[in-house]
């Protein structure tokens, strides 16, 4: 036996000697900057040594950069000793997770989105369900007029794609008079995102917009002397100027991911011309004809919209979260919850489903408190919480309109409301609540409250059927397009200018084309059947209209409007060649591999980077002119302090060099080659030849960490936790999920919800209620 040992106890004592030895070189070298322990030293390296790179890859560093005043002291066998001792002892995330305690989860509040989508949810849940319609148009009647009666008689049902028309002198359709006529369309609005939109209505006719409001018995507006109520509209361009076009606008704030009922009426009576056009602007968007796919003849409910504008969120880990309380929030908060009661109350007939007039309607309307209130705390109210929440507020000497606004304010402010991990209790509501609001931002759907209810949500396989369902949601998909605009850099507000000498044509019409360009790839990718993150990244073409491919020199597209352009499959990737994101990514004349290094770095590659030491201007004109941005970047970035970040950033900024400032592809830099080829080096401990975006492409889809660093990402917007919380193989077990899927990413999100929903969730046994 002793003779069967002894190899291998000559190799462990090998191993141990090996990091003796590096422990007293780190201790050496090494601990008066990142500390005893690699804990930092605010003086010198003040972030703990911890990083995701491998022992290969560590060591290689090490041999190449450390120590930071004199690299060469250490051999690269010395070097490859201190990073087995780091590796091991506090470096590494297996390292880091047997040395501290697991991290608990941050106790937060509703983040903004979160407040604002649970609202619009919560009312909502008491009025009839909108089925999620599809963007092909409105439907549309078009009427003869006969004086005051704007609808004598209907001559044509359809659908309108697009709200701009000019009629001229003549009649909107075969078998009506050109003097006098009218036509309405009906259906429903869908926001992409959410944000503030702003609508105008251009004629020299009569016309309306009714947006997001409940039906009326006037709405039909057959004729202008009618008594009957209708709804207050939106825009009202009713009073006919005859011959000079006019502009008529409002601006409105609306939920992503969400329809609205929408009705626009125009008429014509006697004028020389006919026209109309419907126009919008979508947040950091351009004025253009509202058209298809943002309008659906389907009907739609009212969506109760809470405007306020609250404190920004923390977001100093990267994604936002609900971890900041202060005085402001509060304040904001209140104002919120009044802003909601007095909706209710404006519409409490319809949502409550109780007349005024009935005999018990004060015994109603405290069911109705007291359902509004279990459904605001995710879960089955106690005696206590009835007594407080649907009791008391009907005791003093009000109306009950009054009455329920008192006991919906105190909803909306009660911490069961604002933090919804409050509860102590581990159980099925549990479940329901993580979900709903991973997935949705949002509360529990009836759905998930009966299944809570009959003790059905505790399993994996219960909470994973559940988070597939949701993810098919319409809010769902708003979300994860609100993570990838954040990814892609869409959500930066400022302007994306370019030199107009230098590139004319690159123009907001253009940018507001590329910006939309982007956000229908994405869709088109993570919405098909694959939804294959492999695509977003190596994807071979892109969506242009004709502005587009003109302005970049590839062929018209066929079929109007946004069609799948491919291109040499050596000159474009996915999102990373995307022009939007490269011009974003570049100056206003000239381009930035540091910017696009950085970029492809932390959200391509899930890389970390550490803030630099000295903040340092790139100002063009201290170079030579005859230089190539490679070849200024690199001089930049030459000294050791630099190239601790650089040598990762810079690789990877080169390999997008053959695409300008504008993102159009080219291979002269002034009157020189583009060098775009570069040895970078993994955190795998690989070296790679990157001759440009493809080889980042390849190595993205295959790279543990760069997927990896991916899940990260989505987990943390998604979940608004450190992935670390759900224990130190999270991350890992979502990848071998995730591609044993074929990168599905909407699996992905399926997943990464199911995971966080069961944090704590006893056995069935105990669970089950």
């Amino acid at each position: 036996m002793r003779r069967l040992l002894a190899p291998f106890l000559s190799i462990l004592a090998g191993i141990v000697s090996a990091q003796d030895d590096g422990k007293a070189i780190y201790a050496k070298h090494c601990a008066s900057c990142h500390g005893e322990n690699g804990e930092g030293n605010p003086d010198e390296a003040d972030e703990p040594l911890h990083g995701e790179r491998s022992l290969a890859s560590l060591g290689r560093y090490i041999d190449k950069r450390m120590p930071e005043d004199d690299p060469d002291i250490l051999n690269a066998e010395e070097s490859q000793r201190v990073a087995d001792y780091i590796y091991s002892a506090f470096y590494s995330p297996q390292s880091r997770a047997k040395n501290s305690p697991p991290p608990k989860a941050a106790f937060a509040r509703l983040t903004n989105r979160q407040f604002r989508e649970s609202v619009a949810d919560l009312i909502g849940s008491f009025g009839t369900p909108t089925a999620p319609g599809e963007g092909r148009g409105l439907k549309a009647q078009y009427f003869q007029s006969d004086g005051m009666n704007k609808k004598a008689k209907k001559v044509l049902d359809r659908e309108d794609t697009r709200l701009s028309f000019d009629f001229g002198e003549g009649p909107p359709v075969e078998g009506i008079n050109a003097d006098q006529f009218s036509i309405a369309w009906d259906g429903s609005l869908i926001a992409p995102s959410t944000g503030w939109y702003e609508f105008r209505i251009r004629t020299p006719n009569g016309a309306r917009l009714y947006l997001n409001g409940d039906r009326q018995d006037g709405d039909g507006n057959h004729r202008d002397d009618s008594g009957a109520k209708r709804q207050v509209a939106l825009i009202d361009a009713w009073v006919s100027s005859g011959t000079d076009i006019r502009e008529t606008s409002a601006r409105v704030f609306l939920l992503g991911g969400r329809s609205y009922a929408m009705r626009f009426d125009y008429f014509k009576y006697k004028d020389a011309r006919g026209m109309v056009s419907l126009e919008w602007k979508m947040p950091r968007g351009e004025w253009t004809v509202l058209s298809t796919p943002y309008l659906s003849p389907a009907a739609a409910s009212h969506v109760a919209i809470v405007s306020t504008t609250f404190p920004a969120d923390d977001a100093s880990e990267g994604y936002e979260r609900g971890t900041g309380i202060s005085k402001d929030w509060h304040e904001t908060t209140t104002t919120a919850a009044i802003d909601a009661a007095n909706q209710i109350v404006a519409r409490l007939p319809k949502l409550s489903g109780v007349n005024e007039d009935a005999p018990d309607r004060v015994a109603k309307l405290r069911e109705f408190t007291a359902t509004f209130a279990e459904r605001a705390f995710r879960r089955p109210l106690t005696d206590e919480l009835r007594q407080t929440y649907t009791e008391r507020p009907f005791t003093d000497d009000q109306s009950p309109d009054q009455a329920v606004k008192r006991a919906v304010i105190l909803i909306l402010k009660s911490p069961r409301f604002l933090y919804p991990e409050l509860e102590k209790q581990q159980d099925d509501f549990t479940v329901a609540n993580r979900l709903a609001l991973g997935l949705w931002d949002s509360l529990p759907d009836n759905k998930l409250l009966e299944l809570a209810k009959a003790g059905q949500l505790h399993t994996p396989e219960q909470a994973k059927a559940e988070a597939q369902r949701m993810a098919t949601d319409p809010r769902a998909k708003a979300k994860l397009n609100e993570f990838f605009q954040r990814w892609l850099k869409l959500d930066i507000e400022s302007d994306l200018n370019k030199d107009p000498a230098a590139f004319p044509g690159f123009d907001a019409a253009l940018v507001a084309d590329l910006r939309r360009s982007l956000e229908l790839f994405v869709e088109r990718v993570v919405w098909s059947d694959g939804s294959d993150y492999r695509e977003l990244i190596e994807a071979d073409y892109l969506l242009f209209n004709d502005r587009l491919a003109s302005y970049y020199g590839v062929p018209v597209p066929e079929g109007g409007g946004f069609q799948p352009v491919k291109f040499d499959p050596a000159q474009r990737a996915g999102v990373l060649t995307h022009p939007y994101l490269l011009a974003r990514l570049s100056h206003h004349n000239i381009t930035s591999p540091i910017h696009r290094g950085v970029f492809l770095t932390r959200n391509v590659l899930g890389g970390f980077l550490k803030p630099p030491p000295e903040a340092i201007a790139f100002d063009d004109h201290k170079f030579n002119p005859g230089m190539t941005m490679r070849e200024k970047v690199a001089e930049m970035t030459r000294n050791a302090s630099c190239m601790t970040c650089h040598e990762t950033i810079n690789p990877l900024g080169f390999s997008l060099e053959n695409f300008d400032p504008v993102g159009r592809f080219r291979t002269l830099d002034g009157e020189k080659p583009v060098n775009p080829v570069s040895e970078f080096l993994t955190t795998e401990g690989e070296t790679l030849r990157l001759a440009g975006p493809r080889d980042v492409a390849a190595h993205a889809v295959k790279s543990d960490a760069a997927r990896e660093g991916f899940i990260r990402q989505v987990f943390q917007y998604t979940i608004k936790q450190n992935p670390a919380v759900y224990g130190p193989e999270t991350i890992h077990k979502l990848d071998a999920t995730f591609t044993a899927s074929g990168h599905n990413v909407r699996g992905l999100l399926a997943e990464i919800n199911t995971t966080a929903a069961l944090r704590g969730i006893p056995n069935p046994d105990q669970a089950h209620r």
